[in-house]
C-alpha cells in the first residue's frame, strides 16, 4: 500500500498520507509533505533498526505537535552554549524523514529526533548507552495544534472542519496513529527498558511557567534538562534561554536566520500565514 486518501467524515474532506505499515489495526501513516517519494520513505524506515547511533547523540522523542520544535531549540541552546535561536534545521536529524547519510554529516553532539513508536526505532536505543528526552502534551491542545498543522501544509491537501478532524484524531486516523496508543507504547517501553536514560518532560511545565512561576518554572525545567544532558548552566544563561524561547521571539529569530531562498521555497509547502512555531489552542 502506498499513497492513499482518507475521509474525515462521510462525503467529507480527505487527507493524503503515505501508509508505511498495514500490520497495526489502524494503518501506520506518515505525511507526504516531505521531499521523499514513497519508495525513498520505505527505504529509510527499513534501514532504521540498524541506524548508526553515536554515544554523544541525544534522541528527542515526541508525538507530533507536542512542542518538538520548541524543545529542539532549547536543547540546541544548551549544547551550543548560546542563547540564540539556531540557524539549523530539526528535520536534518529526523530519522524517519532524512536519510542517514545526511544525518551522518551533523557534528557531535547530534540532536536526533523522531515521532515514531518505539518498535520502529534503532536497536541501539535499547542498549541504555544513549540519552533520550521525551515530551508529552495535553491531548486537547495537541489535537488543535495538529489540526492547524494539517490545514497549513499543502501536501495533506486538507481543508476540513475541526469537528471532523477531531473524530479522525480520536480514531487514530492521523499522522503517526493515535496519541493514546502512542503514549501507551512509550510507557510500556520505558517500563520494560528501565536502564535506558529517558528524561520525561511536559509541554505545560514549560509553557505555563510564565503565568504560574510558583507552581511551574521554565528555568527549573531547563536546569533539570541541562543537568540530565551533562551541562551546568548558570542563572544568567538560563534566563537568556527563557527570554529567547518566548514564542514570538523564537518565531522572529528563526525567520531572521532562514535563508531567503529557503523562505521562498517554503511557500511551495506551507499555506500563507502558516508557521511551525505557534502558540496553539486556537
Amino acid at each position: 500500500m502506498s499513497r492513499q486518501y482518507f475521509h474525515d467524515a462521510p462525503d467529507g474532506d480527505t487527507i493524503l498520507f503515505d501508509v508505511i505499515d498495514e500490520k497495526p489495526e489502524v494503518p501506520y501513516r506518515l505525511s507526504v509533505f516531505s521531499h521523499e517519494t514513497y519508495e525513498q520513505k520505505m527505504e529509510i524506515m527499513n534501514n532504521l533498526p540498524e541506524y548508526k547511533c553515536r554515544e554523544k547523540d541525544l534522541f528527542l522523542f515526541s508525538y507530533p505537535k507536542t512542542g518538538t520544535n520548541w524543545l529542539w531549540e532549547i536543547i540546541t541552546m544548551i549544547t551550543t552554549g548560546s542563547p540564540e535561536v539556531s540557524d539549523g534545521n530539526k528535520a536534518y536529524g529526523m530519522i524517519e524523514v532524512t536519510p542517514a547519510s545526511i544525518a551522518d554529516k551533523i557534528p557531535d553532539p547530534r540532536i536526533i529526533n523522531s515521532h515514531l513508536l518505539p518498535k520502529y526505532l534503532p536497536k541501539a536505543i535499547s542498549t541504555g548507552k544513549i540519552k533520550c528526552v521525551f515530551i508529552a502534551r495535553n491531548p486537547k491542545d495537541t489535537a488543535v495544534s495538529f489540526y492547524n498543522h494539517t490545514k497549513g501544509i499543502k501536501g495533506y491537501e486538507y481543508n476540513g472542519k475541526f469537528e471532523n478532524y477531531l473524530q479522525m484524531f480520536m480514531r487514530g486516523e492521523v499522522d503517526y496513529g493515535g496519541y493514546p496508543e502512542y503514549l501507551r507504547q512509550w510507557q510500556r517501553f520505558m517500563e520494560e527498558h528501565s536502564d535506558v536514560p529517558i528524561h520525561v518532560m511536559y509541554y505545560e511545565d514549560l509553557k505555563e511557567a510564565r503565568k504560574l512561576s510558583v507552581l511551574r518554572n521554565f528555568v527549573e525545567e531547563v536546569r533539570k534538562l541541562s543537568a540530565f544532558m551533562g551541562y551546568n548552566m548558570d542563572e544568567l544563561r538560563l534566563q537568556q534561554i527563557q527570554d529567547r524561547c518566548e514564542v514570538n521571539n523564537m518565531k522572529q529569530g528563526k525567520l531572521a536566520k532562514t535563508d531567503p531562498v529557503i523562505r521562498e521555497k517554503m511557500k511551495d509547502f506551507f499555506r500563507e500565514g502558516f508557521n511551525l512555531i505557534r502558540k496553539g489552542m486556537k
